[in-house]
């Protein structure tokens, strides 16, 4: 993940992470509909960054997790064509089981 200078993160970024179960196709198969997305290579307008993480308790847990300038730039891309219009590749993977399959956390504004 991107950092602001002197390696804090500004307050005003967004974090997203979506929850991810590998058991629809395998670890391997997960890896590679992540490097399929456009949150993988970057080329997302307002996103700082983005990684695969795999749960250190649950062998077929894995989560996406991903930063943005802000909330508006997150929602302008969920809400955007290049997202409702081409279903991710990571879809067949997102894990149903946690309601919901994704969370948005920003700052606390008493930090």
């Amino acid at each position: 993940m991107n950092s602001g200078e002197g390696g804090t993160v500004p307050s005003h970024t967004v974090r997203v992470i979506v929850y991810l179960r590998a058991a629809a196709g395998g670890a391997a198969a997960l890896r590679e509909a992540y490097r399929a997305t456009d949150w993988a290579g970057g080329k997302v307008p307002g996103m700082l960054g983005c990684e695969l993480l795999r749960d250190a308790e649950r062998e077929d847990g894995y989560c996406v997790l991903s930063e943005w300038e802000t909330l508006d730039a997150f929602r302008a891309w969920q809400l955007g064509p290049e997202h409702t219009a081409r279903p991710s590749a990571l879809r067949p993977f997102q894990d149903r089981r946690v309601a919901p399959h994704y969370r948005v956390f920003e700052p606390d504004p008493g930090d």
